[in-house]
C-alpha cells in the first residue's frame, strides 16, 4: 500500500517551529507561528474564555453529538455578533472545523454546483488557500495581490483577474488584516472590487480570521455585515481562533449567501451532507464557549475589552519597530499595516542569517508575527536586521 508513496514536502512553518524549539539560546525570538502573544511571550487564555469554560464545567449536562448544522447557540450568537444582515433569510449557516474547515466546505459546495470552476487567489496568501483548492482538483489562477518592493496592495491586478474570470468562478478575498502581508485594500478599492466581482458573476469567498485585531471590532464586523448584504452569491467565513484565542478548539462558521430564500435551504442541506461525509459533525467545546460568551452581557463586554487590548498591543509592537527601525525602508510600512503579520522585503538567505546569527526565527518568506515580539525584542530585532542587511 505504501510502496508508491514518497515523502511529502515538510510544512515550512512547522519546520521553523522545530528549529526554534531546538535552539538553546536564551534570547531567541519566535516570529513564526501565527498566534497572538503577550509581552512575556505567552499565548494566553482570555479571561472571558476561562470564565465561560468554568461555567460549562459546572453546568454542561451532556457530551452527545451536535446537530449537523452545529451548536445552535453558537450559530445564533455569531449571527448576532455580525449584526444580523438583511440577507440572512437567504443565507445558509454552518459551524465549521476552524476557518480552514469553512474554506473546505465552501469550495466543496462551489465545486458541487460548478465542477469546472476556477479559484482565483491573490499572492502572497495563506498557503492553505492554494492547497485546499488543489486538493479538490480545482483549477487555480494565481495573480499578484501585493508588491513586496512598495509594500502595497495591487487593486488593478485584482480587477484584471476578475475581468479574466468566468461566471461562476470563485475568488478568495481576505477579511480584515491580510495574511501574510498585513496590507489591506482601502475601503473604496475593496467595495469597487466586490462590485466588479458581483457584476461578472464571480463568487467572492471572504476569509475573516483576524476581525477585531486591526481596526475596532465594531468597524470590522460592520464591514463583514455589509459584505454579506452586498452580493447575491458568496461565502463569508469567520474563525474563532484569533479573536477568541481558541486555536486548538477548531471553531468557526461559514455563511453561504444564496440568491433567494428558496435556494438557501438547498445550500444548507448540501453543506450539512458534505460535513457529514467529511467529519460527521463539528466539535462542541469551542462553540459552547463562544455561545456562553456571546449570550451573557458581562462575558461579552469582557471579551470585547480583552480583544481591544490585544489590538492595541499589536499596534504598539508595530510602532516599536518603527521607533527602532533606524530609517530602514524594509520597516517603514509596518506601522500602517494591520493585524499580527507583516511580510518584510527580505530574502530567504537573510532570514537564514537572522536565525543563525541572532536566534530570530521566521518563515523563509520574510513574514513576521509582530505579536511575537516580547518586551525589549523590537530594538534587538531592528539591530539584527540592520546587521543582516549590511553588505558582506
Amino acid at each position: 500500500m505504501y510502496d508508491n508513496l514518497t515523502m511529502p514536502e515538510p510544512d515550512a512553518l512547522h519546520g521553523v517551529m522545530a528549529k526554534f524549539a531546538a535552539d538553546t539560546r536564551r534570547d531567541k525570538i519566535d516570529l513564526g507561528v501565527g498566534v497572538y502573544r503577550e509581552l512575556d511571550g505567552r499565548s494566553p487564555i482570555m479571561e472571558s474564555v476561562r470564565l465561560a469554560s468554568g461555567r460549562l464545567a459546572q453546568t454542561e449536562q451532556t457530551k452527545s453529538y451536535l446537530p449537523l448544522q452545529g451548536h445552535p447557540g453558537f450559530i445564533s450568537g455569531m449571527q448576532r455578533l455580525i449584526g444580523e444582515p438583511s440577507s440572512f433569510d437567504r443565507t445558509a449557516k454552518i459551524q465549521t472545523v476552524g476557518g480552514t474547515g469553512g474554506i473546505r466546505l465552501a469550495l466543496e459546495l462551489a465545486k458541487l454546483s460548478n465542477p469546472d470552476l476556477c479559484v482565483h487567489i491573490g499572492t502572497p496568501t495563506w498557503p492553505n488557500h492554494i492547497a485546499i483548492s488543489q486538493s479538490l482538483g480545482l483549477d487555480v489562477n494565481l495573480f499578484e495581490y501585493f508588491d513586496r518592493a512598495s509594500q502595497s496592495p495591487q487593486p488593478e491586478c485584482v480587477k484584471a483577474a476578475i475581468a479574466a474570470a468566468k461566471t461562476g468562478d470563485v475568488m478568495i478575498f481576505h477579511g480584515p488584516c491580510h495574511n501574510p502581508t498585513g496590507a489591506d485594500l482601502c475601503v473604496r478599492d475593496y467595495w469597487d472590487l466586490l462590485q466588479s466581482a458581483e457584476a461578472k458573476g464571480v463568487v467572492p469567498l471572504i476569509d475573516a480570521a483576524y476581525y477585531g485585531l486591526g481596526n475596532s471590532l465594531e468597524d470590522d464586523l460592520e464591514r463583514l455585515k455589509m459584505t454579506i448584504d452586498g452580493f447575491s452569491t458568496g461565502f463569508v467565513i469567520l474563525s474563532c481562533s484569533k479573536a477568541f484565542g481558541l486555536y486548538r478548539e477548531r471553531t468557526g462558521i461559514l455563511f453561504a449567501v444564496t440568491p433567494s430564500s428558496k435556494t438557501a435551504p438547498v445550500a444548507q442541506a448540501h453543506l450539512e451532507m458534505i460535513g457529514r461525509k467529511m467529519y460527521s459533525m463539528a466539535p462542541a467545546h469551542g462553540a459552547s464557549i463562544v455561545s456562553e460568551i456571546l449570550s451573557d452581557n458581562q462575558l461579552r463586554s469582557s471579551w470585547i475589552f480583552e480583544l481591544e487590548r490585544m489590538r492595541k498591543r499589536v499596534a504598539h509592537a508595530r510602532c516599536e519597530l518603527a521607533k527602532f527601525s533606524q530609517g530602514m525602508e524594509q520597516l517603514e510600512c509596518v506601522p500602517m499595516q494591520k493585524g499580527i503579520f507583516s511580510l518584510l522585503p527580505i530574502d530567504a538567505s537573510q532570514v537564514d542569517r537572522m536565525a543563525k546569527s541572532h536566534a530570530i526565527y521566521m518563515p523563509s518568506s520574510g513574514r513576521i508575527n509582530v505579536a511575537g515580539l516580547k518586551s525589549g525584542d523590537a530594538r534587538r530585532f531592528c539591530d539584527a536586521l540592520v546587521e543582516t542587511l549590511m553588505p558582506a
